[in-house]
């Protein structure tokens, strides 16, 4: 035992005046710094280091173990690894949880290099450490917002997603409105083509139909015309025709008066028995009858008889004369 604590002094005395040495350069650097020995006794700290870890005295912290800053949990899965490392290396920088004095777990990033001695036999650590609070809050926040911002990032990827599909829909419409447009165009023209067609056979039937109804009116004129000039002709013969009937009836009437007048003569024959040729042209009405022969005479009898009796007794024929 005395054996031990003899080589522990004399490593001791060994690293003591460079640790002097490098006790006055870490009293003046601002970030917190630690010196143990290859066991993890603490043999320097700064006044950064005890005020991270929330020490008033950085005395009061030599010759303990570094597990102070640390708890069970911490020295097992990150301060024990973390040290073994670095003796195999020779340094090594990394994350490491501390602990407060009052009890309260921080986060630090540590850099921690093997110190040797003259013949390059390693005599203990130095570890400098910093406080990463702020950035781990940092962090955290950064997390957070980037989780935000990635569920953002989804929400409106999933909007424009939406947005997108309901894009490709309208496009979809718009085009098969398109189409449907084009079909309605082409109807249209050819709607329109056979509405022309009709139009100008139409226009021929109109020109027809003028045509027919002009050479109808022309005929129509003509026949007119024709009716008029028969109608003046028909019109002419009407007034001929009671110029005739006028003269007729005249005649008639005369030959009624004769027809009486030898009614007359007749029945003064019948009564009389016989009757003179004076009597005979008096009621023929005929001066021709005073110079004309005897033998005549009854001849002109029987044609006024038998004219009268023509006319007006044909039931007596020429049973007067028989």
């Amino acid at each position: 035992m005395n054996e031990y604590k003899d080589n522990v002094g004399a490593a001791y005395k060994k690293v003591e005046q460079p640790l002097r040495h490098l006790t006055v350069i870490a009293e003046r650097a601002r970030e917190a710094i630690v010196v143990v020995d290859l066991n993890g006794t603490i043999r320097f700290v700064n006044a950064a280091w005890a005020a991270m870890h929330g020490y008033e005295s950085r005395q009061e912290l030599t010759g303990k173990h570094i597990s102070i800053f640390h708890t069970k949990e911490q020295m097992k899965t990150d301060v024990i690894p973390f040290i073994d490392e670095v003796k195999h290396r020779g340094q090594l920088a990394g994350p490491v949880d501390h602990v407060r004095r009052n009890g309260t777990p921080f986060p630090t990033e540590m850099l921690m290099v093997v110190v040797k001695d003259q013949a390059g036999k390693a005599m203990g650590l130095i570890g400098f450490a910093t406080d990463i609070t702020e950035q781990e809050h940092t962090k955290d926040e950064l997390k957070r917002y980037r989780n935000r911002l990635v569920e953002l990032v989804k929400q409106q990827t999933d909007e424009l997603k939406a947005t997108n599909e309901q894009l490709q829909r309208k496009i979809a419409q718009h085009e098969q409105a398109e189409r449907d447009l084009k079909q309605k165009t082409a109807e249209i023209a050819t709607a329109n083509e056979q509405l022309q067609d009709q139009i100008s056979e139409h226009e021929r039937a109109k020109n027809e139909l003028q045509e027919h109804r002009d050479q109808l009116e022309q005929r129509l004129r003509e026949q007119s015309d024709e009716l008029a000039a028969a109608n003046e002709h028909l019109q002419h013969e009407i007034a001929e025709r009671k110029q005739v009937e006028e003269h007729l009836k005249q005649q008639t009437d005369e030959l009624k008066a004769t027809s009486e007048r030898l009614l007359d003569l007749i029945n003064q024959v019948h009564a009389r028995g016989h009757i003179s040729e004076a009597d005979v042209c008096k009621a023929i009405g005929s001066p021709e009858a005073t110079s004309s022969p005897t033998n005549n005479r009854r001849a002109i009898l029987e044609k006024v008889f038998r004219e009268n009796i023509r006319l007006q007794k044909p039931e007596l024929n020429d049973t007067v004369f028989d």
